[in-house]
């Protein structure tokens, strides 16, 4: 079975997302609808959150964040050049989320595009892949709605820039402070991000021929790599 159309498609892609990727595979500008809700809810959560948090609250938070071991004088230039750029975060960070979305995309699409030249039948463009590719990032639309209702439930203003990484491991599960070697890791790995290497596992199955274990392994092994890497250095 295969989603009628865009629109089914991004409601398929999380109760049914099979039917969704079957559909893609002969679609026309479906993942313009996928990019244009990714993006939109991006940029909607992230000025919720900054419209409704206290800008004074969240550079305090950051400056503890960046000086945990400089010395008093680098604390005092930290702080001063963040305070200068505080205004403008809220522009950086809709900004820097989007580009983020579309670079991060293009090198998966690439990473879709080498790793199914195993299957001979596979035969999807680069295009292609970069269209699916925003269809395994649809959880960030369900993330975002999180984020808003969390901000507009609020009690008070002093919210934490760690709020927008509500779903991380280290908040649901670990309990890591600031400062612990896989602090940061742990806050950047979500549900959300599990979520999408399952989608794309979903994806490689549909639109190859892969066993489903190959699927899975091939979707992970980016994430493997990286976060292999990463606790590496943090041990070392």
């Amino acid at each position: 079975m295969k989603s009628a159309n865009a629109l089914s498609a991004s409601i398929d892609i999380f109760i049914s997302p099979s039917k969704t990727f079957n559909g893609l595979k002969e679609a026309k500008g479906w993942s313009w609808l996928a990019f244009a809700l990714i993006t939109i809810m991006l940029i909607a959560s992230t000025y919720i959150f900054y419209s409704n948090a206290d800008s004074q609250f969240i550079l305090e938070e950051q400056v503890a964040a960046a000086t945990v071991d400089a010395t008093i004088g680098e604390k005092k230039m930290i702080r001063q050049s963040m305070e200068q750029g505080i205004d403008n975060q809220i522009w950086f960070a809709m900004g820097g989320g989007v580009f983020g979305i579309i670079l991060i995309n293009a090198l998966i699409a690439g990473y879709y595009l080498l790793v199914s030249k195993q299957d001979p039948d596979a035969n999807y463009s680069y295009g292609a892949w970069y269209g699916l590719g925003f269809w395994t990032m649809m959880p960030m639309v369900i993330s975002s709605l999180g984020v808003i209702a969390l901000v507009l439930t609020a009690s008070t203003n002093e919210l934490s820039m760690s709020l927008l990484n509500y779903a991380s491991i280290n908040q649901l599960i670990l309990g890591l402070e600031l400062g612990h070697p896989f602090y940061t890791m742990m806050e950047s790995l979500n549900i959300f991000s599990i979520w999408g290497i399952a989608l794309a596992a979903i994806g490689l199955k549909c639109w190859t021929n892969f066993s489903l274990n190959k699927a899975i392994l091939f979707a992970a092994l980016p994430s493997i790599i990286i976060y292999g890497i990463w606790t590496v250095i943090a041990i070392v």
